[in-house]
């Protein structure tokens, strides 16, 4: 009976503690994947020698990657919009207590991509912002050299 109160005891403490930690660990885990995708992204570009698009969905908090080919019997290559015929790579979406709270890149669009240098297409750079209720921000930046840099705030305003 000692042992079962003791654990007892113990769970007690640590359940409030561990769920406490989740919504911070999703927003590090998203973060963490979305830097992965975008290095996907720029290595699908080179392997394929066409442009890899991310496209940016605030307002549904989600990114797709498609391969931006101009596939099919309407498509526009390097136009940055998913035309018909071109390949899906995949649908990203932010898992619970995540907000993808902007994406904002070069010419104050939501889209950013990889041309087959692996270099920004179209000299796209900027960042992408996830935030969590518990007020911690992630940003991802994309530079001119294709370099992908994640940091994090607990303000939005000073990054580490």
């Amino acid at each position: 009976m000692i042992a079962i109160s003791i654990i007892a005891i113990l769970t007690a403490i640590a359940v409030p503690n561990i769920i406490s930690w989740l919504p911070n660990y999703r927003l590090k885990s998203a973060a963490r994947d979305l830097v992965s995708n975008m290095q996907k992204a720029r290595m699908e570009a080179v392997k394929r020698n066409v442009t890899v698009v991310l496209d940016f969905v605030p307002a549904n908090d989600m990114y797709e990657m498609f391969v931006d080919d101009g596939a099919g019997t309407s498509g526009n290559a390097n136009n940055f919009t998913r035309d018909s015929g071109e390949t899906l790579l995949g649908t990203f979406v932010m898992p619970n207590d995540v907000t993808l709270s902007s994406a904002s890149f070069s010419g104050g669009t939501q889209e950013a991509g990889f041309n087959s240098r692996g270099l920004p297409a179209n000299s796209r750079i900027g960042n992408v912002i996830l935030l969590n209720n518990n007020s911690r921000y992630y940003k991802t930046t994309l530079s001119f050299a294709g370099n992908i840099k994640l940091r994090m705030s607990s303000d939005g305003a000073t990054w580490n």
